[in-house]
C-alpha cells in the first residue's frame, strides 16, 4: 500500500551564473551537461576519496536544489559555500521539509494528487518541487504547503507513515544512509554509490584519483549488501574476523532484513560468517550487493581493467 513518510533531509538553494561549474568541479558527479528538471546523486569527498556529503543536485532553469541529509547540511552551506573563491554560486540553507511517497510502483497515487514525476526527473507542483524517485516521489518545500500535499495523496489512498517506515522501506531499496553506511573511510565503490552518485568518465575533482585506482586497479576489501537475517543481531553486531568480517550498520524494524558490510568478494546467496562458524548462531545470508553493475555511468566497456586480468 503507498505510503508517505518524513524525510530528514534538507534543502540548500545553490544561486549565481557559476553554481553548476563549481560543482561539476567539486563533486563526483557530471552536471555540466544536466539539463533543467532532471536530478542526480553526488557526493563530496576528501582527497583520499572518502564522502565528507553527499546530497541530490535536483537542476531547475535558475538555480540548483541539493537535497542534503540534515546532519551534512553545515559542511555542504560553510565548506562548499565557503570555498567558492572567485566563482558565483552562492549557498542558502532553507526552512523546506520533505516527505516521501513509496510504494506507489505505478504512480497512481501521486497521479491521483497531481504529484507525479518520472524517475530521475522533477518539476515544480504549485508551491512544491516534486522529484520522481523509485517506487513514488519526494515531495519539497514549505511546510504548509508540504502538508497540502500530504493530505492530497492521503485522500489519493496513501495512508500516513513515520520514521520507522522510512527506515524499513530504506533498507528494503539498499539506499545506504550518511553517517550510518556512508562514513569514512568507505570510498564510494564499497558503499555501491557508483551506479547514482559518481560519473567515471570525469576528472579532476577532489577525490577522484582513490575512486579512479579502486575500480581500475583494485578490488573492493568489503562491500555494502542487502542481508537476511537469522538469529538476533542489532546494528553493530560483527563475525567473522579480518577481510571475512561481516557487519550489521542497519537493522529493519521487524528484524528480518538489514544493511551490512560484507567482504568484497562474496556473492549473493552466501552465508556470513563463513564456513559454518556461526554454528547455529546469529548469522545473515547475502540477498543483494548494493550498487552491483559492472557498467556504472561512464566506464568505458573497451577498457580491460587489471582486476578483470586475474
Amino acid at each position: 500500500m503507498p505510503i508517505v513518510f518524513p524525510l530528514d533531509l534538507r534543502r540548500v538553494e545553490v544561486t549565481g551564473d557559476d553554481r553548476v561549474r563549481y560543482l561539476e568541479d567539486v563533486t563526483s558527479q557530471a552536471l555540466a551537461s544536466a539539463p533543467p528538471g532532471t536530478v542526480h546523486g553526488a557526493l563530496y569527498l576528501d582527497v583520499h576519496g572518502a564522502p565528507q556529503a553527499m546530497f541530490d543536485v535536483a537542476v531547475l532553469p535558475d538555480r540548483l536544489a541539493l537535497l542534503v541529509p540534515a546532519d551534512a547540511e553545515a559542511v555542504v552551506v560553510e565548506q562548499l559555500g565557503g570555498r567558492t573563491f572567485l566563482l558565483d554560486a552562492r549557498f542558502a540553507a532553507t526552512d523546506h521539509v520533505v516527505v516521501a511517497l513509496r510504494d506507489d510502483d505505478d504512480g497512481a497515487v501521486a497521479r491521483a494528487a497531481g504529484l507525479h514525476a518520472r524517475t530521475g526527473r522533477c518539476h515544480p507542483g504549485g508551491d512544491v518541487l516534486v522529484i520522481g524517485r523509485d517506487g513514488g516521489v519526494d515531495v519539497v518545500g514549505p511546510t504548509g504547503a508540504v502538508e497540502g500535499a500530504v493530505t492530497a495523496l492521503l485522500d489519493a489512498g496513501a495512508t500516513r507513515g513515520d520514521a520507522t517506515d522510512a527506515e524499513r522501506w530504506r533498507i528494503a531499496a539498499g539506499q545506504p544512509a550518511w553517517g550510518v553506511e556512508v562514513t569514512s573511510p568507505h570510498l564510494p565503490e564499497e558503499l555501491g554509490l557508483l551506479p547514482t552518485h559518481v560519473h567515471l568518465a570525469k576528472g579532476c575533482y577532489p577525490g577522484q584519483e582513490a575512486v579512479a585506482r579502486m575500480w581500475m586497479l583494485g578490488r573492493p576489501r568489503r562491500r555494502l549488501a542487502r542481508v537476511a537475517v537469522h538469529g538476533e543481531v542489532a546494528p553493530g553486531w560483527e563475525a567473522g574476523s579480518g577481510r571475512r568480517k561481516v557487519r550489521v550498520t542497519s537493522l529493519a524494524p521487524d528484524g528480518g532484513e538489514a544493511l551490512a558490510f560484507v567482504p568484497g568478494d562474496v556473492e549473493v546467496g552466501a552465508t556470513l560468517p563463513e564456513d559454518g562458524d556461526h554454528e547455529g548462531g546469529p548469522h545473515v545470508e547475502v540477498v543483494a550487493l548494493v550498487g552491483d553493475t559492472a557498467t556504472p555511468p561512464g566506464a568505458d566497456p573497451d577498457v580491460t581493467r587489471r582486476r578483470d586480468r586475474r
